[in-house]
């Protein structure tokens, strides 16, 4: 049966009953519609939050990297300042005091206290940050890296010690996280070592 304008009313009218939806179906749409808005939503908030996670994840590595060539570079001044210091041919413009090594052999070097470090900073050297900060969309360090260099004594026959021209040179490096100040650092924290020996 086709519905044609030129039909009488009741076809006219049963043509329309043939378009009209039942009263159940109305407002389907709007519930199914909103069904997948609520459905994208969560998703699109699980992918976010996996997102975040992942950069928080990939950042611990990130940070002990850093501190790990903060240390670096600190254990290359301090050595490269002791050379100088024992050359008497400084150029650099600050440069660590030289600790002498303890002679006895139970009392713990300096560079193996941490309270010399953290809190009583006997003979820790803060590395300057004109060495170590540049400007520019370079990540700053908030706490500067620091070492220690302490003079190695030789033993002699009879059990004496004689002053030497061997060094242990101990850095540490801190991650763009740790804030500054002498305080335990709360952060990546990188220990470095070297021991030179200068004739």
């Amino acid at each position: 049966m086709s519905c044609q304008p030129s039909l009488k009313s009741n076809l006219d009218q049963l043509c329309q009953a043939q378009h009209r939806l039942p009263s159940s179906q109305k407002g389907v749409v709007l519930v199914i519609t909103l069904i997948l808005l609520v459905v994208i939503s969560l998703l699109s908030a699980t992918t976010l939050r996996t997102a975040i996670n992942a950069e928080v994840v990939s950042s611990g590595p990130r940070v002990v990297v850093m501190g790990h060539q903060a240390a670096e570079l600190a254990l290359k001044y301090c050595e490269e300042a002791t050379v100088q210091q024992v050359q008497s041919t400084v150029t650099l413009p600050s440069v660590p005091t030289i600790q002498d090594y303890s002679a006895l052999a139970s009392a713990t070097p300096k560079w193996q206290d941490l309270g010399n470090w953290d809190s009583g900073r006997v003979g820790v050297f803060v590395v300057p940050a004109s060495a170590m900060n540049q400007a520019g969309p370079y990540v700053s360090y908030n706490r500067l890296p620091e070492c220690l260099v302490e003079r190695l004594p030789l033993a002699n026959a009879d059990n004496s010690t004689n002053s030497s021209n061997s060094f242990v040179v101990t850095a540490r490096g801190f991650g763009p996280e740790v804030a500054s100040g002498t305080a335990r650092p709360a952060g990546a924290e990188v220990w470095l070592q070297s021991t030179i020996a200068l004739n």
